[in-house]
């Protein structure tokens, strides 16, 4: 059977040939993929190349027998290149037209598959899903439940086999999915929920809704509420409770149909001092997705805030730090019934119907109730129900943290502007006297034209996207290349620097009353470090980084601009090579213990052994080599990394290699027993007890599995001691930011000498060897700003 083509020439025709669809014609489950490989075509077979092989073993995975189900592919044509605009005339965010030779297949894939009567499509990739379905976005779609008006069947989507090759650890979900379709293939599938939402209350509806709360829960010791907002122009749109995974209620605040509010003013505030005591009930536990989101609108607008028994984000990322955390993610993963319903919220805007947005508000609570129901069985499963209490003591303390925010000297922060812009237009000047013309630095157009077209230097390509760019890395390669463009690229880089430097920190939008605050995220990283942006109201920003200065860029330093309160001393604690410590005793390396235990120089002795001199200095080459290359064979690296990163011989390397495990057969034992653990359970654990779970290929994991068990350690001493402070010296001691490795606080100035004793024993935070570890903590301080803190003893 042939058929014409057309190609990306629409002058061109050529005749291809067709796969036919293979298995049985009444089967149970139908799998239509994207299109046919090179392997397709000669074999003449759908799925008959290596990711098809993959798929065989995935659906064996998932209970499913290949031979059992009906194989088929959306689209005739193979693509060499995967260029999936080859089959749409036009593809937007919003609108999505195929193009008409696709529009034939798609009319002949669903007559063919009207003949099969499956009970099950699954949907393999994004022309699949787009084919069966309308939708596009296969990543966001995966897993959903959909019931096309044109067949009878039920179509799940999921990743294709040629995607799952490209991207392992998508393996995981994509067998999830499968065994999602084998579930209505055996008749045992869930029907959609039959939920019971209220979305358009009347003012006595609501009335009856807190009484029937109020008296569901006499009698109880605890009464489970999941809570969602929806926000508008920095306020709260509609809040969104459920007390079950069917039935919740949403209330309006704000309303399209009338620009006052959907209430009249007596009915809102009390209905907000009802959802006020809510919040203060006792027995009430609150569930959130995100709830350190949702907790800053109640605190700023209604100054109360619910005690949060479960965030899902946060029990998610506990269980599987390294997969997705978005409520819709979490649905796919734990919800009996999942479809995908993010778009209906996320792309309403106030020409909509207002009730679509409540009835999505609505959606997300329920979801969040299930989820969270989900996850208690989980954690138990996975014994992180102690780990999860902790997370939820962080989840309280850095909320605290976040709503003091920390005091900023404007005066400082207006001069650091100024000199910036001055430091800028030098760069600046000398660019346009050297090029005869003016070039702003951060348009991708005009740094092209000067450096591919002007100065003919070699194109440089994005790894990821294949596109031509002038990024820092490019330039960089560049000036390796091309001595003449060095002082140009230099000149180029410092105006980069100066200039994220002014927007990113300098600028950094300050609250109304003159604070910097920021939004902390207690799931931020797989080794759970925080991470921070802006506030839910566009204050503050990322202060996890804040730059000390750069002399040699003019770059101030703008910890100054962090301040005490007046009358306060700012203090840092800062953890002393932590990481360090905790690769000897995970290691039990006795030499390495014995040297931080003695208090030496680390990276001096190490040097010392390795190059077999006891007389290098301090400021030998070889200490630095020994920082950088001991830390590097620690986490993994070999002799090849070790040569580029320290710039060395291989022979140099090799030596250094061997050396470093002649001296150390504890670390090398350390490597084999975290690479038997990701062999055999695909995980690793810290002492205290947390584990990452990798759903990618072993090979090669070693080096991020090997540093995530000291960082995740090193990062929960730290949450630890913030979380005794915050309980044991509230009121006494103010935590203002946490930097990585290290806590800033504040405490009255009066009351310093006396408290830094108790804040030391609340840091002393034993890690659980068999001998056991206590990382020290060093102390500086000042009364001025965080920039100007200075050494002190404890």
């Amino acid at each position: 059977m042939q058929t014409q083509e057309a190609s990306a020439t629409p002058a061109t025709v050529r005749q291809i040939r067709v796969v036919p669809p293979s298995g049985p014609r009444n089967a149970r489950i139908a799998i239509v993929g994207d299109w046919p490989t090179r392997e397709d075509l000669q074999k003449g077979q759908p799925f008959s190349s290596t990711s098809g092989e993959e798929l065989g073993r995935m659906l064996h995975d998932a209970g499913i027998l290949r031979s059992e189900c009906y194989l088929t592919h959306a689209a005739h044509t193979h693509l060499p290149r995967g260029d999936l605009e080859f089959f749409f005339t036009k593809r937007t965010a919003k609108n999505v037209i195929p193009s008409p030779q696709f529009a034939t297949y798609i009319e002949s894939l669903r007559a063919e598959l009207n003949e099969v009567k499956p009970d099950v499509i699954i949907a393999c990739g994004e022309l699949a899903l787009f084919a069966l379905t309308g939708n596009s976005g296969i990543v966001k779609w995966r897993s959903s439940i959909l019931y096309p008006d044109w067949t009878a069947a039920v179509v799940i989507p999921t990743f294709s086999p040629a995607m799952v090759m490209r991207q392992w650890n998508w393996r995981y979900l994509a067998v999830h999915d499968l065994r999602r379709a084998a579930q209505y293939a055996n008749g045992t599938g869930p029907t959609p929920p039959q939920f019971n939402f209220l979305v358009r209350p009347t003012f006595d509806q609501v009335c009856n809704w807190f009484d029937s709360i109020n008296e569901e829960m006499k009698g109880l010791h605890s009464f489970r509420i999941a809570c969602d907002i929806e926000t508008r122009a920095g306020h709260i749109a509609c809040v969104g409770f459920a007390t079950s995974p069917l039935d919740a209620i949403c209330l309006p605040l704000m309303c399209t149909e009338r620009k006052s509010g959907y209430w009249n003013e007596d009915e809102e505030v009390w209905i907000v001092q009802q959802i006020a005591k809510l919040f203060r009930n006792p027995k009430v536990e609150w569930i959130f997705q995100n709830g350190l989101y949702d907790l800053q609108y109640f605190a700023r607008h209604w100054g109360v805030v619910p005690r949060v028994t479960q965030d899902t984000m946060l029990a998610h990322h506990l269980c599987f730090s390294g997969l997705p955390k978005g409520l819709d993610f979490l649905s796919s993963m734990y919800c009996t019934f999942h479809q995908y319903w993010k778009g209906e919220g996320k792309n309403w805007d106030d020409s909509m119907n207002e009730e679509q947005l409540w009835t999505y508000n609505c959606k997300d609570a329920v979801i969040t109730f299930e989820v969270s129901r989900s996850l208690d069985t989980t954690l138990e499963k996975l014994r992180q129900t102690e780990q999860f209490a902790f997370q939820m003591l962080q989840f309280e303390a850095v909320f605290r943290m976040m709503l003091r925010g920390v005091r900023q000297d404007l005066k400082k922060k207006a001069t650091f502007n100024l000199e910036l812009m001055e430091a800028e237009a030098v760069r600046q000047g000398w660019l346009e006297r050297i090029l005869g013309y003016p070039l702003n630095v951060r348009s991708p157009k005009q740094m092209q034209r000067l450096c591919y077209e002007q100065l003919g230097m070699p194109v440089q390509r994005n790894r990821k996207t294949g596109g031509i760019t002038c990024d820092d890395n490019a330039l960089e390669k560049l000036a390796l290349r091309e001595p003449l463009f060095r002082p140009i690229y230099r000149r180029i880089s410092e105006l980069r620097s100066i200039g994220v430097f002014r927007s990113t920190f300098v600028q950094m939008k300050l609250d109304h009353d003159g604070r910097v605050r920021c939004s902390y995220n207690v799931a931020g990283t797989e080794t759970f470090r925080y991470s921070s942006s802006e506030d839910a109201f566009g204050f503050g920003g990322n202060l996890q980084n804040i730059p000390s200065g750069d002399e040699e860029l003019d770059l101030p330093n703008v910890r100054v601009l962090f301040q005490p309160d007046p009358g306060y001393t700012i203090f840092d604690c800062d953890l002393d090579r932590a990481d360090a410590q905790v690769v000897a005793w995970e290691a039990d390396d006795t030499p390495l213990k014995e040297i931080f235990r003695a208090g030496l120089d680390m990276h001096l002795q190490n040097a010392r052994d390795i190059f077999n001199n006891p007389r290098l200095s301090k400021d030998s080459k070889e200490r630095k080599l020994a920082k950088a290359g001991c830390h590097a064979i620690n986490y993994g690296a070999k002799p090849a990394t070790l040569s580029r990163a320290l710039g060395i011989t291989m022979v140099e390397a090799e030596r250094f290699y061997d050396r470093w495990f002649a001296l150390h057969p504890a670390i090398a034992d350390w490597h084999k027993r975290v690479e038997n653990s990701l062999v055999t359970t695909r995980s690793v654990t810290n002492k205290f007890g947390y584990r990452r779970y990798y759903f990618d290929r072993v090979e090669g994991l070693l080096p991020e599995a090997l540093a995530w068990v000291p960082q995740s350690t090193v990062a929960l001493v730290i949450d630890k001691g913030l979380v005794n402070i915050d309980r044991n010296l509230r009121g006494r001691v103010d935590p203002l930011l946490q930097v990585h490795d290290s806590l800033v606080m504040q405490c009255r100035t009066d009351s310093f000498d006396r408290l830094k004793a108790e804040v030391k024993e609340q840091l002393r935070i034993t890690i659980p060897y068999d001998d056991p570890l206590i990382i020290g903590v060093g102390i500086k301080a000042s009364t001025s700003s965080w920039g100007e803190c200075e050494d002190l003893d404890w």
